[in-house]
This record gives structure tokens, sequence and C-alpha cells, in this order.
């Protein structure tokens, strides 16, 4: 693939006995979106702390190109810093990069449509809204790779709708590579480019949705890669 964000070579990670990634490869292109779907257990969170650079305790290779972000299922916000601070915490804060600070969240909170909440508290916001937070956190580093660990698992339905089309917008419009973990299958045929099933720690299979004429045939077919009977979903 040409310009990867991302590539895995050989990945593997144990945990004692047990191998949760066997020989892994992947590659994410820039501007490509990838939705990971899997059984729990199967090693999807794993692989984005191992991109993220939160494990490196594995064997293989997974290199990165340029800057990386991450949002998790649960914001992980600091109730004790309104939401502005929450937004640029990590970056710098000394000399005239503190002073930029303030206008970099409020640009980022305005992509989410939170600019009236910088100076609310955390604990003043709803789900979403902090689901949003996390977002502009992610996104005012500019990242190349955006990494999503079932950013909307813990979101209503209604909600969980709404994000979808926020993150397809902001993903439209910052093209950088984005790496989707998810448990839902609908969600990842309707915002990936490529959709993989991660089985026994390795790929098993890929679909690209955007391809697709029989939605409905894919759906059935991403199911059954993971095992999953029309039987028991009807």
């Amino acid at each position: 693939m040409a310009n990867p964000v991302a590539e895995v070579r050989g990945l593997t990670k144990r945990f004692g006995d047990r191998t949760v990634l066997d020989g892994l490869e992947l590659t994410v292109g820039r501007g490509e979106f990838v939705a990971l779907l899997g059984r729990s257990g199967s090693g999807k969170s794993t692989l984005l702390r191992v991109l993220a650079g939160l494990d490196d305790d594995v064997d293989g290779r997974a290199e990165v190109t340029g800057t990386v972000s991450v949002a998790f299922q649960q914001p992980r916000l600091l109730p004790w810093r309104k939401v502005w601070r929450n937004v640029v915490l990590g970056l710098r804060q000394d000399g005239v990069a503190k002073s930029r600070n303030r206008a970099l969240a409020e640009k980022a909170l305005t992509e989410v449509h939170l600019a009236e909440h910088a100076d609310d508290w955390p604990l003043t916001l709803s789900g979403g809204e902090a689901q949003r937070v996390s977002l502009a956190r992610a996104l005012v580093r500019e990242p190349d790779l955006l990494l999503l660990d079932e950013p909307f698992g813990a979101l209503d339905a209604l909600t969980r709708i709404s994000m979808h089309g926020l993150v397809q917008d902001l993903w439209r419009r910052h093209r950088p590579g984005v790496l989707l973990v998810t448990h839902d299958v609908d969600e990842a045929l309707r915002l990936a480019d490529r959709v993989l099933v991660l089985d026994g720690g390795r790929i098993v299979a890929a679909h690209r949705p955007r391809e697709a004429d029989d939605h409905d045939n894919l759906r059935r077919r991403v199911l059954a890669d993971l095992g999953v009977t029309e039987d028991a979903v009807a």
C-alpha cells in the first residue's frame, strides 16, 4: 500500500501461555478508514495499545509514520480541569505555546459542536458530549493515525448514530488514517473503507463496504466470518 501510516509485520503478543496476536499482518494507509471486528478477547484492543505505543512487549514489528492519537470507550476526562484544558492535555504549556492552547482548544471544540462548553466542568456533560471532547482532544494534535477503541460502545443508540456522522465528517476534513475497533458490524460497515475480521490472532477476512452492491449479503458474510448465524441475530 502506498503511503502507509501504520505497518504491522509478524506481530505476536503473548500473555503467559496464551497467544493473543499471532504473526499479525496489517497496513493502514494515509486517509484510509479501517474497522477491526472480532469476538471478545480476540486481541483488537491489544493491537491498538501496541500501535499507540502503550505496549512494546511484543515480537515482530509495528510502526507508525507520524503522530498518533487515541480515543477510548471511556472519555477519560480529568474532572478537575475545565473542558478546554482537557482538550489540550499533554500539549506544551510553556511560553508561546501556552498562549495558543486556548485557541487550539476552541477550534477543536467548534469542530465537534461544543464551543459553548469550553469553560464547563466535565461532570456537567452528557455521555455523548464527553465523548466529543475526547475526539476533540485526539484531533487537536492533527494525528496521522487516529485509533478509536470502541468509542461509541457506552452511548445510547440515537447518540451513537449522531457520533457516526460526526466522526465521518471529521475524518473527511482531516484525512488521518483511522483504525476503529468495534463489536458492532453495522457500525463497521457504515463507517469504514475496509472491514477486517480478527480471529486466532490473525486477520481472517477483509471486506470493502463502499464497493459492495448488496449490503444485506455483505452483512451476512461478515457475521459468518465472526461465527454468527442468521438464526442467532433473527
